[in-house]
């Protein structure tokens, strides 16, 4: 991790909060943890049998923490049931540009998926991540923001099955072109 990100954690503290809208739980959290950033390799066991293992970061530990603490602020907000649409805006402050002209933000869409579904199980906003059975990504560029807006919904079989069957048409019509 570059001295940048790492100061900019150590002196900031990740914060989250959770509001319920309608029937949707609403994630807010002041950070965003990347695939990369997630993990780290440490040297663990005695002298003679030292082996390598992953272990969660610091900024991956925070950012479940500020997850767990705003679901504790919110504990009405616990998803038991049904299936789940899962919706979210990763916010990056440093812009791609691009050899055709175009601008795009400096991080992955993807970047944030995996954190946040585990930070919601983690904290007890919803029991199982697997009734997350859809969703979508968009990273957008805001100069000076690193942020991540999660939006959690529940959506009905019927819902699940039009994506299903949406995807599986694209991909028989771009099987069929090739």
């Amino acid at each position: 991790m570059s001295d940048l990100k790492s100061n900019r954690r150590a002196s900031v503290p990740v914060t989250a909060t959770l509001t319920v809208s309608g029937s949707a739980l609403v994630l807010d959290v002041s950070d965003i943890v990347t695939k990369n950033e997630r993990y780290r390799v440490v040297v663990v066991g005695p002298k003679d049998r030292k082996r390598a293992t992953m272990i969660e970061s610091k900024p991956a530990k925070a950012f479940k923490e500020a997850v767990a603490e705003a679901v504790r602020f919110n504990p009405w907000a616990c998803v038991t049931t049904g299936l789940w649409r899962l919706d979210i805006l990763s916010i990056w402050p440093t812009q791609r540009h691009h050899d055709d002209g175009t601008d795009t933000a400096n991080g992955d869409a993807d970047a944030p998926v995996s954190m946040v579904k585990d930070a919601l199980q983690h904290a007890g906003a919803i029991d199982d991540d697997m009734r997350i059975v859809c969703g979508s990504e968009v990273s957008v560029y805001e100069k000076g923001e690193r942020r991540t807006i999660a939006i959690l919904r529940p959506i009905t079989a019927g819902e699940y099955n039009d994506e299903v069957s949406a995807l599986v048409g694209l991909y028989n019509t771009a099987r069929e072109t090739t």
